[in-house]
């Protein structure tokens, strides 16, 4: 049997992690079936399982490439001479309180908690991943002075992940009285006023007004 390169394993993984967006598209997670997958990615039983020993780790890591976009942004706008704060209102700002894509995404793979024990760890995986992956970035943002030194980093993070997860519940459901960008506009501003030291605090109407948002590369559900 011929070996398989590891650029093979990586385009195989590329190929149906993709598939599994387009089937996103078209079905949210709680319907969408094993059998729906193999079908868009042209695949067997066995090559999906080679690659993620349930559809639980093919969510997880879809979720874990999303969220790895934004700490790369943030990243980015550090290494170009912005702070950790600035990056992290912007990200709140523009695309997780903005657009609820991708909110809707990760709120529907949490919302398999029906006693499934595959799920439940990888839904506890993302969430201690996503608290790993942000929380040093909050505590540079103190450490600028932009936020409350006072503030439990960990716990912000998990806050605010919180309040994500359920504007994207409650997008899916499409049973907002107002509207997704109008809750994390409020949002924003009880940030504003609770949780920036008042000597970086920006002019409100900066951080407040969006910017435009670019077209996603992956077309995740709306």
């Amino acid at each position: 049997m011929p070996k398989v390169s590891a650029e093979h394993k990586v385009n195989v993984r590329r190929h149906i992690m993709d598939s599994a967006v387009i089937c996103l598209a078209r079905n949210d997670f709680q319907n969408l079936t094993t059998r729906e997958l193999l079908a868009e990615a042209g695949i067997s039983n066995g090559t999906f399982y080679n690659y993620f020993p349930t559809k639980e780790h093919l969510f997880e890591a879809l979720a874990e490439e999303l969220l790895s976009e934004d700490v790369g942004r943030i990243t980015r706008e550090v290494r170009e001479g912005g702070g950790a704060g600035a990056g992290l209102f912007s990200l709140l700002r523009d695309y997780m309180f903005t657009d609820p894509r991708a909110a809707i995404a990760v709120a529907s793979f949490r919302r398999r908690t029906s006693g499934d024990e595959d799920a439940m760890a990888a839904i506890g995986r993302l969430n201690a991943w996503i608290l790993d992956e942000f929380t040093p970035l909050v505590e540079q943002a103190q450490e600028e002075g932009f936020l409350r030194a006072d503030v439990d980093s960990r716990a912000l993070i998990e806050l605010l992940d919180i309040v994500w997860d359920g504007l994207g519940h409650r997008a899916a459901q499409g049973s907002f009285q107002t509207s997704y960008q109008e809750v994390g506009r409020a949002v924003l501003q009880v940030l504003l006023h609770g949780g920036v030291a008042r000597a970086a605090e920006p002019e409100e109407r900066d951080v407040l007004t969006p910017r435009p948002v670019p077209p996603p590369e992956r077309p995740w559900p709306v």
